[in-house]
């Protein structure tokens, strides 16, 4: 079944469509009627429909920015348009925001009939042509050529001149306008061989799926260079203007999850790189963004992870890593402290085996500890708990490489609980202050999610993630919880118009206020007036 939405702000066309209309027959679920557009897009957040039937002319939001919103954030949803006026502007306006059909009132039933039965047959071919894994086979065998995507990788992982990169871009008929660059990594949240009982053929093919999604959204639509790596994650290459190359890269990240999950049943995590000037910096956004994505064990799966959300001060180059100090550091910045423990005994172990020298052991371990020192200042936590154990003359008095390991075991879990402690209380400062922040400017019709988190130094995504756990309430619903507050002190204690504190509480249309203090108080505004004055207001 796929889900649909009915929005008409007239009762009568919505229970006469609902009443003469057998959904399930046409391979339908009607998810949700609505009056307005501003109903119909809060409800998509929590599961967004296949298919809009929407009305033009509503309240508080139209059909036509109803299309464009969901547009924006669900790029596969298909809509009708439904109305009353013809009128060609607006049906150019609605091409051009790729609306599927364009319907005028009073309906005919049998037209309408048609057009689901038609609407139904279009979404089981998107369907299938998505899942046919043999579609995908073929797709793999004739994939971009091995000289590309051994370039781009080469691009981010080594050092690559301005001249051969022009070059390489012209051989391979690529580009990057610029003059933004940044990098994303892509990596599947949970093995594949869970949805396929393991046959590796089928893995490779959801992998291959999976990254073709990216090159649709990134590549095809958004210009971006996507490749496959060593390790088999999917790394995307994308420029912008300064201003919204990061802010697009998000949403299309978030795009691509959301098909991912939908059409291949797999979930997948982005890490998010920081901006650079030139494409030949675009190695060090390349290297945040894996550092980005480690932080997937401390937040969780499925996620839109970006470097500035995890991470504060100056990035380092740090190629060349033995793998044991990649793990060890990796679980330190994730805060995996059973994994470093481990790893530490392991590491010892190895020492044990293979140093030729006590004067080589300890230049090891000195050399883990300037990777600690660099990890520190790179996220900008944990120098206290490092300088009190004063490590660099401390090791030289251990005699023992055991002696060693207990040491550096605790030193290691000191830092990481201490860079937790800080993580934790910074991200907690920033969100009261951006809590802060809405108490004070409620009354700006304009306040959205973007402000607030621009005030916390969060990416949107992010804060509203971890405002979300700080507060128990989302943006909204903590936003509107705090202009109804103030709007019930004024209706209680002042003779002001109705009017007057919608416009003091935030809300430019009165009646739109209205509509939103009945849905959360239960009762109208001049109804709550006149509880109060008897005592019965709550």
């Amino acid at each position: 079944m796929y889900r649909i939405y009915l929005i008409d702000d007239e009762d009568e066309v919505r229970e006469g469509i609902i009443g003469k209309t057998d959904w399930a027959a046409f391979g339908f679920e009607l998810a949700g009627a609505f009056g307005n557009g501003k109903d119909a897009l809060e409800a998509a957040e929590a599961g967004p429909p296949d298919l809009v039937i929407t009305d033009i002319c509503m309240p508080f939001m139209d059909g036509l920015e109803l299309t464009k919103r969901l547009g924006e954030r669900y790029r596969d949803i298909k809509t009708v348009i439904l109305t009353g006026y013809e009128d060609f502007e607006y049906a150019k306006r609605a091409i051009s925001l790729k609306v599927h059909e364009y319907l005028l009132k009073p309906i005919n039933f049998q037209e309408f009939s048609d057009l689901l039965a038609r609407l139904k047959r279009e979404l089981d071919e998107e369907r299938e042509r998505r899942e046919d894994l043999q579609r995908l086979r073929l797709q793999l065998n004739e994939s971009l050529p091995l000289l590309r995507e051994k370039f781009l990788e080469r691009l981010v992982t080594t050092s690559v001149n301005g001249e051969e990169i022009e070059r390489k871009f012209r051989m391979f008929g690529i580009s990057l306008k610029g003059p933004a660059y940044l990098a994303l990594v892509m990596d599947i949240d949970e093995p594949a061989g869970e949805a396929t009982g393991g046959k590796e053929t089928e893995r490779e093919l959801l992998r291959f799926g999976a990254a073709n999604i990216v090159q649709e959204i990134f590549g095809q639509e958004g210009g971006g260079l996507v490749f496959g790596t060593k390790d088999e994650k999917t790394a995307i290459l994308f420029s912008g203007a300064p201003e919204t190359c990061f802010v697009t890269a998000q949403s299309l990240a978030e795009q691509a999850a959301y098909c991912i999950e939908k059409y291949l049943k797999l979930r997948v995590s982005f890490g998010i790189g920081r901006i650079r000037d030139r494409i030949s910096n675009l190695s060090s956004s390349y290297l945040e963004a894996i550092s980005a994505l480690d932080y997937r064990f401390l937040l969780g799966k499925n996620r839109i992870i970006a470097i500035d959300d995890v991470e504060k001060g100056r990035n380092r180059h740090r190629n060349g890593y033995a793998e044991w100090e990649k793990k060890l550091i990796s679980a330190m910045k994730t805060g995996d402290e059973k994994a470093f423990a481990a790893r530490i005994a392991e590491w010892i172990e190895q020492l044990k085996e293979t140093l030729p020298s006590a004067e080589k052991g300890y230049a090891s371990i000195q050399r883990f500890l300037v990777s600690v020192m660099n990890l520190i200042e790179e996220t900008g936590y944990g120098e206290e708990a490092f300088e009190a154990a004063r490590p660099f003359a401390h090791i030289l008095t251990l005699k023992t490489l055991d002696d060693i390991k207990d040491w550096l075991t605790d030193l290691g879990l000191a830092v990481i609980r201490q860079m937790e402690c800080l993580r934790s209380n910074e991200a907690h400062s920033h969100l009261r202050r951006a809590e802060a922040f809405i108490r004070e400017n409620y009354s700006d019709p304009g306040l959205s999610l973007q402000h607030a988190a621009q005030k916390a130094c969060m990416s949107m995504n992010y804060f509203s993630a971890m405002f979300k756990q700080y507060s128990g309430e989302t943006f909204v619903e903590y936003l509107t919880r705090i202009r109804l507050e103030k709007a019930k002190e004024l209706l209680a204690g002042t003779a002001l118009k109705t009017y007057e504190i919608a416009e003091r509480v935030g809300y430019e249309d009165p009646q739109y206020f209205s509509v939103i203090f009945k849905r959360n108080v239960g009762m109208t505004p001049k109804e709550f007036r006149a509880a109060a004055k008897e005592g019965k207001a709550g």
